[in-house]
């Protein structure tokens, strides 16, 4: 049985990963190397699934010279993907990494148009592949043109044709897609907060934990995943509440290790591992994605060197035993 996971991008991008050092404004500062990759949330994690060797396409919109870039690159990796013509250009993501203080920014400008005719497109491309397919991410920001709702009603109509679905979105598509109810929601913290500002301090995990179980069947029907950067990720799920510290691996960029997470998280639940399993090749895979210089890009052989030191713990709130 074919277990595809297809991934929903409105909004991708092309990073394209700047490395210098001592970067100062009013001045030419030269960079040492660079690193270009097709990315968007939806795009990363389907590229983390790809690698892993499971079955993936990638579905979103592209537009202009950089859409076809981006199809390009991802035919350069071996993705399959069906992707929707749109208006303008499909972003290009510059990322600056300034190594000699070992911190990066991005810089991103809205430069791809959709319209509702181009949402129904991409619903109708989710009936045309489903044959075969076991589950759905939907990922990213929203392009302009699209309605707030847009992920609820890719999520909907996944989960009535039996999909499981999984959102990992920001803004107005965080706020609208929970509507939607996926059966994984996948945020890091500052995500957390637009949903609930009284859940986003994550400095006491078992405080964390008592304000996201009641959310278990409001933002989420199975599990809430968050990401916390160096302190690795908690999981509350129908089967338990699950953390995981991150790895300490040397990091190169951490763009796209959240993408990595919901990926491998897809990827394991669709091969039919635990949540406690799923957690840690979510954490490998992030881990590996961290110590690569593109953006959302890992090596199975680094993934499964990491996964032996991942270590997941269930804790013990209303009674879930300890791993």
């Amino acid at each position: 049985m074919s277990r595809v996971i297809l991934s929903v991008t409105p909004n991708p991008t092309i990073d394209r990963v700047v490395y210098v050092r001592n970067f100062r404004l009013d001045a030419v500062v030269r960079a040492e190397r660079e690193a270009v990759t097709p990315c968007g949330k939806g795009v990363n994690a389907s590229m983390v699934i790809h690698e892993l060797g499971g079955d993936t396409l990638v579905l979103g919109l592209r537009a202009g010279f950089t859409g076809d870039l981006h199809a390009r690159l991802l035919d350069d990796l071996g993705v399959p993907h069906d992707l929707v013509p749109a208006e303008g250009e499909s972003r290009m993501q510059t990322i600056l990494v300034d190594e000699a203080v070992g911190k990066q920014s991005s810089i991103s400008a809205p430069t791809l148009h959709a319209t509702p005719a181009h949402l129904a497109e991409l619903i109708d491309r989710i009936d045309r592949h489903r044959s075969g397919a076991w589950g759905l991410i939907c990922g990213g920001s929203l392009p302009q043109g699209l309605p707030a709702d847009s992920y609820a009603r890719i999520l909907r109509h996944g989960r009535e044709r039996g999909l499981v679905t999984l959102l990992d979105s920001s803004g107005e598509g965080l706020r609208g897609g929970v509507a939607g109810l996926p059966y994984v929601l996948k945020i890091n913290r500052h995500e957390l907060a637009m949903l609930d500002p009284c859940a986003s301090d994550l400095s006491d995990m078992e405080t964390a934990v008592d304000h996201l179980l009641p959310r278990l069947g409001v933002w989420a029907s199975d599990a809430i995943v968050v990401t916390v950067g160096i302190r690795g990720a908690v999981a509350v799920t129908a089967e338990g509440v699950y953390t995981a510290r991150a790895l300490d691996v040397p990091a190169v960029n951490t763009a796209g290790a959240g993408d990595a997470m919901s990926g491998a998280l897809m990827l394991a639940r669709s091969r039919g591992q635990t949540w406690s399993q799923a957690l840690a090749l979510g954490t490998a895979a992030a881990g590996a994605v961290v110590m690569t210089e593109g953006t959302g890009i890992c090596r199975r052989v680094q993934v499964e060197a990491l996964l032996p030191r991942v270590r997941v713990t269930a804790l013990s709130t209303r009674g879930i035993a300890s791993d």
